[in-house]
């Protein structure tokens, strides 16, 4: 079950990355052909209206209207990182008569590399171009994601003349760059997703291991508690033949006892399963927790006097009132008190304040203290510290486990401190607004 979680969780972390990577080439490709068509516009407006003068005498003149060409290409900031090659020729001679790898023209950031590689191309289209075949010139285009062509070729003064232009471009390159903040902002959302689809598939399987370790130790706490009195139970029944009146009456005495720890157990252990960590079955109303601790100390009078304890409740108003399951808040203080009376020398101090929105509990017994590494495992099922096993009290671990259970379904705050001075158990809760 738990390897089934990871699976689950490397498929929902694949499965976003192949939606996140179909989104991040739709949206490229969408931005690729729009660059495209508008690298397309602009070449093909690259020479109009402009006048050229061809001929031996225009030279520099024609170098001129080129010059002025290009400037006008490259004031479009498409042209940025681009390659461009550009030329006047006199196609019978073959002649150059101006050449964009001659001209310095204003605002070229042209990318040299790509420059060469435009008059390659322009090159070879002009060696095999025929005027009287292309009576309007000629417009080609090879569009790519890493490589785009633009070709035009213009025959001027019957052909005598032509006016080639070549511009190569990485459009994907140049969308990287335009959209950078997109695609950071997509890949921090991407990351961001993936890891909290990680990490909740990872508590998943954590919080799965921790339900297993769980059961495993609750079924062997069950069996270890239940094969004591089981056990004294089967010596009775096998013996109970040969025993005298006296002694049976004595041994029946002692297996009733046994069954009342085991039918107490369990009833705690059901308690546990009802309540853990639900609110669904929480019958709350205004709780008064003096008045309940009151109630509680009478019921243990008797006790607290056979003990001969010195037992204070510490309040500064009349009524301490929260909005909770009346029963289990009984159960709370009364699991609080009748251990704070089974572990302690002589003292008992019960303290309730009220903070703001919120009212403490504080329960303090004055006997041994408990050793820190028990402190965080006291609230587990079966868990009882070394002073319980040893006989000084009749405990089954369960208590505690209960309380918790209560206390967070609540959604109360708990917890226990002990050191020299004694040992306190508490909880806060939010005050009921009448």
């Amino acid at each position: 079950m738990r390897k089934n979680y990871l699976i689950s969780g490397i498929v929902f972390c694949l499965a976003a990355l192949i939606i996140f990577a179909s989104f991040t080439v739709i949206y490229t490709k969408t931005k690729i052909s729009d660059l495209n068509e508008d690298i397309y516009k602009a070449v093909l407006t690259i020479n109009n209206y402009t006048v050229y003068h061809f001929g031996n005498c225009e030279d520099e003149q024609t170098k001129a209207d080129l010059t002025y060409t290009l400037e006008r290409y490259f004031s479009n900031e498409l042209t940025e990182g681009s390659g461009i090659y550009s030329s006047v020729i006199e196609h019978e001679t073959g002649r150059i008569v101006a050449t964009s790898a001659d001209l310095t023209a204003e605002g070229n950031l042209t990318d040299p590399v790509l420059n060469a590689e435009a008059q390659k191309i322009s090159d070879e289209y002009t060696k095999n171009y025929d005027p009287a075949v292309n009576e309007y010139g000629l417009s080609e285009s090879e569009e790519g994601i890493t490589r785009t062509t633009f070709m035009r070729i213009d025959n001027f003064r019957d052909g005598r003349y032509l006016l080639t232009h070549c511009a190569v471009y990485d459009p994907l390159k140049i969308v990287l760059k335009d959209n950078a903040a997109t695609y950071i902002t997509g890949l921090i959302i991407f990351i961001i997703l993936e890891a909290t689809i990680l990490i909740s598939f990872i508590n998943l399987y954590k919080s799965r291991k921790e339900f297993e370790l769980r059961n495993i130790k609750l079924t062997r706490g069950i069996a270890h508690e239940l094969k004591t009195p089981l056990a004294v139970t089967k010596a009775t029944v096998e013996n109970w033949e040969y025993l005298s009146e006296e002694q049976k009456e004595e041994y029946a005495g002692n297996v009733k006892a046994e069954a009342d720890h085991m039918t107490d157990m369990v009833d705690k252990l059901l308690e546990v399963s009802r309540i853990s960590g639900s609110e669904s079955d929480l019958k709350r109303e205004p709780v008064d927790l003096l008045a309940v601790t009151k109630m509680l100390r009478d019921r243990y009078s008797e006790l607290i006097r056979e003990r001969d304890i010195d037992m204070k409740i510490m309040a500064d108003e009349d009524s301490y009132t929260v909005f909770a399951d009346p029963d289990m808040i009984e159960i709370v203080i009364g699991n609080y008190l009748s251990n704070a009376i089974k572990y302690c020398d002589k003292k008992i101090t019960i303290r309730l304040t009220r903070s703001g929105k919120k009212i403490s509990f504080i329960i303090t017994n004055d006997g041994a203290k408990i050793d820190k590494k028990d402190l965080n495992k006291i609230w587990d099922v079966f868990y009882t510290t070394d002073d319980s096993r040893s006989g000084r009290i009749n405990n089954s671990g369960v208590g505690l486990s209960v309380v918790k259970s209560i206390l967070e379904a609540h959604k109360a705050e708990y917890g226990c401190v002990s050191n020299s001075g004694g040992t306190s158990f508490s909880f806060v809760m939010d005050r009921h607004e009448k």
